[in-house]
């Protein structure tokens, strides 16, 4: 490889870091603002596309909009959103593109607090609580754009806010049914309890050549 193409390559690579960066922090700041269908068009439409959640995973070309809008916003029951807070920050960011240029991986702890009206709680309280978890996600660069084509939010824990996370979960939400619900159950949760093996966690990506799907999705 020439030094021209070697400086090309650098640029690329840093360009694709910083565009990656930008589409996670886009998405947080609309998560946050409860836009979810400005979301969708950050991800593929490929047939494989994979969506993870916590409550359930989605998979296929309208896999996005299934998650972000059928889930998320439609398939909710209307609610008082006075009062509510989403808050995710990212944290550690590991971003690590193939040497091919055809694909990245990036992963990010992801401490947060949300406050929101329990409506599956006697009394629709409003309640604040913490919410830790980390993202591992697979970019494409479709048509000269990234695109997110494999997305896990795992959930590390859900605590009250006047409470240690030792002290156990809050009452979770029932998980969304119908057009908005997931194909299949979450695979790649790892959720904390006093008990368990922190070498269960798994860990950033590491430099690679090309993506080569090794189930890790």
């Amino acid at each position: 490889m020439t030094d021209i193409a070697a400086l090309e390559r650098r640029i690329s690579r840093t360009e694709a870091y910083i565009e990656i960066s930008n589409i996670m922090g886009r998405i947080e700041f609309l998560h946050s603002a409860y836009a979810n269908e400005p979301i969708v068009p950050y991800f593929s439409t490929r047939p494989d596309t994979v969506i993870e959640l916590p409550f359930g995973r989605y998979t296929g070309s309208d896999a996005a909009q299934r998650c972000f809008v059928g889930a998320l916003d439609e398939g909710l029951p209307p609610r008082d959103l006075s009062g509510e807070y989403v808050e995710h920050l990212l944290s550690t960011p590991v971003i690590e593109v193939a040497d091919d240029l055809e694909t990245a991986k990036a992963a990010w702890i992801t401490p947060g607090a949300e406050a929101h009206h329990l409506g599956w709680v006697e009394g629709n309280p409003l309640h604040g609580f913490w919410y830790w978890g980390r993202y591992h996600l697979v970019f494409r660069k479709e048509e000269g754009a990234w695109k997110i084509w494999k997305y896990r939010n795992s959930l590390t824990f859900v605590a009250d806010y006047y409470k240690s996370f030792t002290d156990g979960s809050l009452p979770r939400p029932p998980a969304p049914i119908g057009n908005g619900g997931p194909d299949s159950a979450p695979r790649f949760q790892v959720e904390y309890t006093p008990s368990w093996d922190p070498k269960e966690l798994v860990h950033a990506p590491e430099p690679y050549a090309t993506f080569v799907d090794e189930d890790e999705f």
